[in-house]
């Protein structure tokens, strides 16, 4: 069967989007099925894609959201540049493990060339969350990820599908809930993701395991056998540190490191601090974890991949716009059995032992296959 893969895809510095997208697609294919990603241009169709310039010009009258604007703009142009001046060669990550078509500007290129497939899944990763846009500054891309295109006929379906809060306003449901209700099957990646999908009358929704976490350490492993990059000599503490909040002290992790007599490799998307930063691509990424001594992070792919590399490792809670993402590790630790490894006021709960992932591989959460078997039984009823 051919499936069109709907998600986050074109990041040049979020390591867990690519890997989702890798081992959602390898999976597939290990099914026999012929999985391949919809490159659709999120990007560029929501806040300043392709919103008319009258629009714009008007929304401009608001003085705070003209101040937001050019900050915006300014930030994304200064990470734009970073990325540019350190590549992490995450394109040609795409091109060696993913099967992609070509790139879709718009929701409106979706509907009026919808891709050819006998399946969509819209997943896994935060495909449902507006972040801090919003329905307003989102709604093509909340059309797109909620597969407002193609023929009716066509399967539809979420695999693993992340909401990334706890709640969304009525105003947004309202909106999602008649897209919602040509799925075929509907599976989340956290309980709180049920929770809302009950709300949209979707009390078929199930939980199914994030796509990272279908695979052992030895998967991963095989991904960077073969690189020829040269891994820290000394002893290190992996640090992966995702988004600008400024208000947890970073200084703290290098503090502690220090203190036990470890250097700090530190990778980030932010570029506003002064610690000497590391840019692997993806395979490295996954090397330098392995190899680590501690990993603290805030990012919820890195926990998933220092629990299958069975790591001692402190997660940073997130704050402010993002602290709704906090919801994602609290279903992990649950649905694990793991009691949570949540960095407190110090990072003591670094010298707890590390879990055995062998033990707690996720029972009861569905896979790929149990997902598409309910698309099917779904038309059967």
């Amino acid at each position: 069967m051919k499936i069109g893969i709907v998600t986050y895809w074109n990041s040049y510095n979020n390591y867990g989007e690519q890997l989702q997208n890798y081992a959602l697609q390898e999976y597939l294919r290990e099914l026999g099925h012929e999985p391949f990603l919809i490159r659709y241009d999120y990007n560029n169709d929501t806040i300043y894609g392709s919103r008319p310039l009258h629009i714009r010009l008007l929304r401009a009258c608001n003085p705070k959201r003209l101040i937001c604007y050019f900050k915006t703009k300014r930030e994304n142009a200064k990470r734009t540049r970073d990325n540019l001046e350190h590549p992490r060669g995450f394109e040609r990550f795409r091109e060696q493990h993913l099967t992609m078509s070509r790139v879709y500007s718009s929701i409106w290129d979706l509907q009026s060339d919808p891709p050819g497939a006998d399946m969509y899944i819209t997943g896994s990763d935060q495909v449902w969350n507006t972040f801090e846009g919003g329905l307003i500054e989102m709604t093509n891309r909340v059309r797109a990820f909620f597969l407002d295109f193609g023929k009716d006929d066509i399967y539809r379906v979420s695999y693993a599908c992340s909401w990334g809060r706890y709640r969304i306003p009525d105003e947004e449901a309202d909106f999602v809930k008649p897209l919602l209700s040509r799925f075929d099957a509907v599976s989340v990646r956290e309980k709180s993701g049920i929770d809302i999908c009950c709300r949209l009358e979707r009390d078929d929704a199930v939980l199914a395991l994030d796509p990272v976490l279908l695979y052992g350490a030895n998967k991963y492993r095989d991904l960077y056998k073969d690189s020829e990059t040269e891994m820290p000599k000394d002893k290190y503490l992996f640090f992966y540190y995702m988004n600008k909040d400024n208000i947890y002290d970073r200084k703290a992790v290098f503090d502690w490191a220090e203190s036990k007599g470890l250097k700090v490799v530190y990778v980030t998307d932010d570029w506003h601090n002064t610690f000497e930063r590391s840019f692997p691509g993806v395979v490295e990424w996954l090397e330098l974890i392995d190899n680590a001594e501690y990993v603290v992070t805030n990012s919820y792919h890195c926990s998933v991949i220092s629990m299958i590399f069975e790591k001692r490792f402190g997660v940073i809670k997130r704050f402010g716009a993002y602290e709704g993402m906090n919801t994602r590790l609290d279903s992990l630790f649950e649905i694990t059995g793991i009691v949570p490894r949540y960095i407190e006021d110090d990072l003591s709960i670094l010298e707890r032992d590390a879990d055995n992932y062998s033990i707690i591989r996720t029972n009861g959460l569905l896979t790929p296959e149990k997902v598409i078997e309910k698309a099917y039984k779904t038309e059967d009823c």
